[in-house]
């Protein structure tokens, strides 16, 4: 009784089972029905039954035709799977979400390296933004420290880009935002500060009140945009009636706030300056983020890849500790793309050498998937330079990236020589291998031999379509690499 929403048995008799079944399933229920009074059987398939009090359930059904006091009759068995249902869609939801964060910031990393402006790389952020959360508008707002006032630096209406508001208070008077609580707790905790009800809220301004509501706007979102801890802005995300701001959503904002800052940052720097420190410096972090970034998240799409196909065969356990670890990648690449940023050592390496540290990359990005690695240390490793761990590092990363991106091999090989002469790092794939004087996008091979060259070594690259590919690093031992 409870399925059908009853409270009495009698509420139930002489019904028809048509009255309870849902519109989208009436169809195929009436064919079922068909089949039984000729004799044939039902088997289980998912239907949506309403309940009396309009509750819509989700349920699995079965029937087969019996005989009852001498007629025709039908054994239906009912199970109530509404909960199933509910909790596949759940991690369907979050499975997409985890994905447009990929998406998003991948694009992110593809801008900030081939935009010719970062005007134009920060309207993409805005829009991204924008488009992503569903946003009225986004705004860049950045602190003059001289004046205490605020500038603006850009903005997107929806996903296009959008000049500045004359009739913002902000920009009818650049002090009043130290008259508005919620952007001093932005600025002073450095954290994000969400306004779910401009109405009541007492800590927003009268000013920004009457803005919003002629807009309006019902709720916003402020990110702080950060350098070295401290705070330089905030981007300010303006919404109609939505539901709450999910943790996913924050932190999706924040890591674009954090990639607009890097943009600016950078633009700084080659404004103040075109000395070849500076240039390297840039073209470090550019390939540091790739590393990070770009080498990452190629693993949380591995993972994610994982979760459809657990999905597709309802292995919903197997696809939540995909799911799991798509997010525990995720978080570890925005930790190391800020510390990179920072030019901070990378955290894998804080815990032992690069030799452990590149194992454990591998495993964790190829765990639970039909990847097979294998690792070999021949000879004893000695205690190398900072550099070159952070380098080999990233080079043995670099390898098993462009493996999961473009070879989709079935075995991937780590091997590490170590004699008294020199250092050899070898990575093999049997994926699709590629064309070597082909062109190559982004930073992957070109990196791979800045590397190499800063630590005075020699990179060979073997491959050929349908045949894998190899990566050979050898470093002749010198006086600077002797700890």
């Amino acid at each position: 009784m409870r399925l059908f929403g009853a409270t009495d048995l009698a509420e139930l008799v002489g019904r028809s089972v048509l009255d309870f079944i849902h519109p989208d399933s009436l169809p195929v229920v009436r064919e079922r029905l068909r089949r039984l009074r000729e004799g044939g059987t039902a088997p289980l398939i998912e239907e949506r039954f309403v309940t009396l009090n309009g509750d819509v359930r989700d349920v699995e059904v079965t029937a087969i035709p019996i005989t009852y006091e001498n007629g025709p009759a039908a054994q239906v068995i009912i199970r109530d799977i509404t909960e199933r249902k509910q909790g596949e869609e759940k991690l369907r939801a979050s499975e997409q979400v985890a994905r447009g964060q990929v998406e998003a910031l991948t694009y992110s990393l593809d801008v900030l390296a081939t935009a010719p402006a970062p005007d134009k790389f920060l309207g993409q952020m805005l829009s991204t933004i924008g488009r992503l959360l569903k946003a009225q508008s986004v705004i860049l707002w950045l602190l003059d420290e001289a004046n205490d006032s605020l500038v603006l630096r850009a903005a997107a209406q929806g996903t296009n880009f959008a000049a500045a508001d004359p009739a913002h208070p902000f920009i009818r008077n650049p002090l009043l935002w130290k008259k508005d609580k919620v952007l001093q707790e932005t600025v002073f905790t450095g954290a994000p500060v969400i306004c779910e009800d401009v109405e009541d809220d007492p800590r927003v301004s009268s000013a920004i009140r009457e803005y919003f509501k002629s807009k309006g706007t019902k709720k916003y979102l402020t990110i702080p945009t950060l350098v070295g801890g401290r705070v330089k802005g905030f981007i300010g995300i303006r919404h109609e009636a939505r539901p709450r701001y999910r943790p996913e959503e924050i932190e999706l904002a924040q890591a674009l706030a954090h990639q607009a800052m890097l943009a600016i940052q950078l633009n700084e720097f080659a404004e103040q300056s075109r000395q070849a420190a500076i240039l390297e410096e840039r073209n470090r972090m550019a390939r540091d983020i790739h590393d990070t970034l770009a080498q990452g998240f190629t693993g949380v799409i591995v993972q994610l890849e994982a979760v459809e196909d657990a999905i597709a065969c309802c292995r919903r356990k197997e696809a939540n500790e995909h799911l799991q670890r798509a997010s525990e990648l995720a978080r570890q690449s925005l930790n190391e793309a800020r510390r990179s940023v920072h030019a901070l050592r990378p955290q894998a390496l804080q815990r032992g050498n690069f030799w452990e540290a590149l194992k454990g990359i591998v495993k964790n990005t190829t765990a639970g998937t039909t990847l097979h690695t294998r690792f070999e240390l021949r000879g004893k490793l000695r205690e190398l330079p900072l550099v070159w761990e952070e380098n080999l590092l990233h080079i043995g990363q670099e390898a098993l990236t462009n493996a999961l991106k473009y070879a989709r091999p079935r075995n991937f090989e780590t091997r590490l020589i170590c004699n008294t002469k020199e250092l050899r790092l070898e990575l093999r794939d049997d994926g699709g291998g590629f064309k070597i004087n082909g062109r190559h996008d982004g930073f992957g091979l070109a990196g791979m031999r800045e590397r190499v060259e800063q630590m005075g070594g020699q990179l060979k690259v073997t491959s050929s379509r349908g045949k894998g590919t190899k990566v050979i690093v050898t470093l002749p031992y010198n006086h600077e690499s002797v700890l």
